[in-house]
């Protein structure tokens, strides 16, 4: 009788540790769920938000998430996405919306896609002449910024796909830079293809001297 009820006081022990880690699988399943965009962290931390593209080709699109300070742009993420290709059928119209200009995130979840950032690397450079003129007088060429590069998956109707991969910089302001963070030089190795070609594609776009508009 001893054996039996140790026996059942190990089974009911087991069942109970397997429904914890399901129910903390879950959690962090709801946490990713209801993690806020930058587009939200950017409009909660300013007061507002907007999307300009600067550049866009059948791959790459360069785009300054910006907020307004007195009545002039603030790019607060200068951002490269790159698309993966070719675009599955199932994102297609969320694809057109976002290649005419919509914010990514906002768009894909808007649709009802779970959206994640996969393989995240974190580094640092200077701003560069484009991105501080972008910035206004709030950020000068030479100074930090902190470099995200990550994948973007999409999760939902029974399907989970990479959708883009995507470099961005931040203003200071926004997102700021730690004496820790890695150069970018040294992160190289630890990116996929598709991650360093946006990443070199964003630091290219970064340092790029144009005269203001």
């Amino acid at each position: 009788m001893h054996k039996l009820a140790t026996g059942v006081a190990k089974g009911h022990r087991s069942r109970l540790a397997t429904m914890v880690v399901a129910t903390s699988i879950s959690l962090a399943a709801g946490a990713k769920e209801t993690q806020p965009l930058n587009s939200d962290k950017i409009r909660e931390r300013f007061g507002h938000y907007g999307v300009e593209l600067l550049h866009q080709d059948a791959i790459a699109r360069l785009a300054s998430l910006y907020s307004m300070s007195d009545q002039r742009r603030i790019t607060r993420t200068l951002a490269l996405t790159r698309s993966e290709l070719p675009t599955h059928p199932a994102l297609a119209v969320e694809d057109e919306q976002i290649r005419a200009g919509a914010s990514i995130g906002a768009t894909l979840r808007s649709a009802g896609w779970q959206v994640i950032k996969d393989g995240q690397a974190d580094c640092q450079t200077l701003a560069g002449q484009r991105f501080a003129r972008l910035g206004g007088s709030t950020l000068a060429a030479d100074d930090p910024v902190l470099i995200r590069v990550y994948t973007l998956k999409v999760t939902g109707k029974n399907l989970s796909l990479d959708y883009a991969v995507i470099a961005e910089a931040y203003h200071p302001e926004h997102i700021p830079p730690t004496a820790e963070l890695p150069c970018t030089r040294t992160i190289e190795d630890a990116l996929s293809t598709s991650q360093s070609l946006a990443l070199s594609g964003l630091l290219s776009a970064m340092n790029q001297v144009e005269s203001p508009s």
